[in-house]
């Protein structure tokens, strides 16, 4: 629990790609010492995704994703963990895979994608994650992909979300940094 507790607070400090380098080092330390814990798994395969769009040119990339699939199929196998919370982060991974080759993933990733972000949302309506990285995904898509939800009114109802959110360190915290990030992406 200390350890969670420390590699939690380092995260919420993370000002560049070195700093969550060595928080995601932290998360797998402790996710091999406690491979029945679903939390610090979640955070490995979290932290892995994240480390592919902080660095998206970084020759370590398919490590990453290699790495990140392999805590989410671990994460499948424990009973505990929250399911809205393992469905958003398939739906991270199979959306942070297209990003590293659009042309050729796009299309074949887009429904699963899609797909995994819905069922987190109807896992967990209250979950903030889902529904701003879908709001996010659909923003890239052309027009006629985009579904009919109405992409401000996701994006400030996840807002909402990430602002009741208070920092944990017995579920699921991005920071507040990653609904920045995101806003901040959207905006250029």
């Amino acid at each position: 629990q200390k350890a969670m507790e420390t590699a939690i607070d380092q995260f919420d400090q993370v000002k560049d790609a070195a700093d969550l380098q060595v928080c995601k080092n932290s998360f797998e330390r402790i996710a091999t010492s406690y491979p029945e814990r679903w939390l610090p798994v979640y955070y490995a395969a979290y932290l892995n995704t994240e480390l592919v769009y902080w660095e998206m040119k970084s020759e370590q990339n398919t490590q990453r994703l290699e790495a990140a699939e392999k805590y989410l199929k671990q994460l499948e196998g424990l009973e505990e963990a929250d399911r809205s919370e393992g469905a958003t982060l398939w739906g991270y991974f199979t959306m942070c895979r297209i990003s590293q080759n659009p042309q050729t993933l796009g299309q074949e990733l887009y429904q699963p994608t899609v797909t995994k972000f819905e069922e987190a949302m109807r896992l967990n309506p209250a979950n903030p994650r889902p529904v701003i990285l879908l709001a996010f995904f659909e923003q890239n898509l052309p027009p006629f992909l985009q579904s009919s939800r109405n992409r401000e009114e996701e994006m400030k109802k996840a807002e909402e979300l990430f602002n009741r959110e208070q920092k944990s360190y017995s579920a699921p915290y991005w920071g507040k940094h990653f609904l920045q990030m995101i806003t901040d992406s959207e905006n250029h």
